[in-house]
C-alpha cells in the first residue's frame, strides 16, 4: 500500500507540477535574478525595473515550458548537477577537518583546478543527458567515437591541439603571476 506523501507526489506528478511549474519557477527566477542584478533593462533611481525584468522572465519561462525538450534536460540534469554540489560540499566538508579550526579557503591554483574540475563534471553531465535522434546520449556518442577512433589522425590532432592551446595558457598566465610578484616585492 502506498503511503500519503507518495499518493501526494503521484498527484503532482499527473497534475503536471514536475514538468510544467518547477521548470517555469527555476527559469523564471535564475532570469529575473540575472536581470535584476546586471539591469539590463535599465534601471529607475538607481535600481532595475522589476516590472520590465519579472515580464521578460515571465516570458522566458514560459517558452521553456513549451519547449519539452528543454524541460527533459532540466529534469535530467538538475538531479546530476545536484549530485556534483553534494560531492563538491562533501569535499570542502573532508578538506576542512584537516585545517582545524581556521576557516577553510581555497586559493589559488587549486580554486582554478576544482573549479575547471566542476565545470567539466557539469558538462559531462549534459552530455549524458542530451540524446541523439537514435536515443544515445552524446557523451555515449562521443566516448564510442574516440574509441573507434583513438589513432586516427582528427581525434590525434585535436588532441595534440588542445595541449598546445592548454600550455599557452599556462605560460602566459604563468608569466603574469609572476610579473605580478616580481612588482609588488
Amino acid at each position: 500500500m502506498a503511503s500519503p506523501l507518495a499518493i501526494a507526489i503521484k498527484f503532482l506528478e499527473d497534475f503536471g507540477f514536475f514538468d510544467i511549474i518547477l521548470p517555469f519557477l527555476l527559469v523564471f527566477t535564475l532570469v529575473f535574478a540575472i536581470l535584476q542584478k546586471t539591469k539590463v533593462l535599465g534601471a529607475e533611481d538607481g535600481k532595475s525595473r522589476k516590472n520590465l525584468d519579472a515580464m521578460v522572465a515571465f516570458s522566458i519561462a514560459l517558452f521553456v515550458v513549451i519547449a519539452g525538450n528543454i524541460v527533459t534536460v532540466i529534469k535530467e540534469a538538475m538531479p546530476l548537477i545536484s549530485l556534483i554540489l553534494i560531492i563538491l560540499v562533501s569535499f570542502m566538508l573532508l578538506a576542512g577537518s584537516f585545517v582545524g579550526s581556521e576557516e577553510y579557503k581555497i586559493e589559488g591554483k587549486m580554486r582554478i583546478f576544482l573549479t575547471t574540475l566542476v565545470f567539466i563534471g557539469i558538462v559531462l553531465v549534459f552530455l549524458g543527458v542530451i540524446k541523439t535522434d537514435s536515443g544515445v546520449s552524446w557523451l555515449r556518442y562521443g566516448w564510442d567515437y574516440m574509441l573507434e577512433n583513438w589513432a586516427t589522425g582528427p581525434l590525434v590532432s585535436s588532441l595534440v591541439f588542445l595541449a598546445v592551446i592548454l600550455v599557452v595558457v599556462y605560460y602566459v598566465l604563468g608569466g603574469r603571476e609572476e610579473k605580478e610578484k616580481e612588482g609588488g616585492s
